[in-house]
């Protein structure tokens, strides 16, 4: 019995040396396979990480190229609109210069036909001219044209004032009729275009106003000075 009990000890020793000899190389090989995991782990972490880097700086560098795509055409846009600025800054040098010659030209019409109305007090009696002249002078004042015909019926000179008075009343008459018509159609119209007929209206008036002081004047003054424009038009018999 005591030879066995010595011969089983060196056994159990040996399996226990046996079992704690696998048990070191079960932990040494589940230390193995942690470490691997884990290095596969930082491995795998690093290389999102370096992708997430890698698209990172792709991103920004796609950014800089569009912000530069974006200046360099935002450079371009501002040196065609310079361009086109001063292509339109030309253009409209030249309409000017053109409407300038073109009102230089207009405005020595004007004169010359101003200037063309005939001076025929040379045709009239001086007393004539003295006694009625005021009377020539109130016809150019509206409803007062009749009081020339009335006063002096027999006066050439007042008769002459006479007809220039209400040739000029006709057409100032025309004339607000005319632009009250035309205002009236054009309310609707472009802002543009009523500011540009304004314009041509106030001209006709001021040329009319013009002529009508011009009037008053050569009847003031004793002269029978044919009106600009509408001097030669007669309504009334002058003979």
């Amino acid at each position: 019995m005591a030879r066995k009990k010595k011969t089983a000890a060196p056994e159990a020793v040996e399996e226990i040396k046996e079992e704690a000899t696998e048990a070191a190389e079960a932990v040494e090989e589940a230390v193995e396979e942690t470490a691997g995991k884990a290095e596969e782990a930082v491995e795998e972490t690093a290389a999102e990480k370096a992708e997430e880097a890698v698209n990172a700086a792709e991103e920004k560098a796609e950014k800089k190229d569009k912000k530069s795509e974006a200046k360099a055409k935002a450079a371009e846009a501002a040196e065609t609109a310079k361009a086109k600025a001063a292509e339109a800054s030309e253009a409209a040098k030249i309409k000017a210069a053109e409407a300038s010659a073109d009102a230089k030209e207009t405005a020595e019409k004007i004169k010359k036909k101003w200037n063309e109305a005939r001076d025929r007090t040379d045709e009239y009696d001086e007393e004539d001219i003295k006694e009625n002249k005021y009377f020539s002078l109130l016809g150019y004042f509206g409803l007062l044209v009749l009081l020339p015909l009335i006063f002096a019926p027999h006066s050439k000179f007042a008769k002459f004032h006479a007809n220039q008075a209400l040739v000029l009343l006709v057409v100032r008459l025309t004339y607000v009729l005319f632009t009250s018509c035309i205002v009236a159609i054009t309310a609707l119209s472009s802002t543009g275009f009523a500011i540009f007929l304004g314009l041509i209206f106030a001209l006709c008036f001021i040329v009319l106003f013009v002529i009508w002081v011009q009037g008053i004047a050569n009847a003031a003054d004793g002269k029978a000075r044919e009106l600009p424009f509408i001097g030669t038009w007669e309504l009334l018999d002058l003979d």
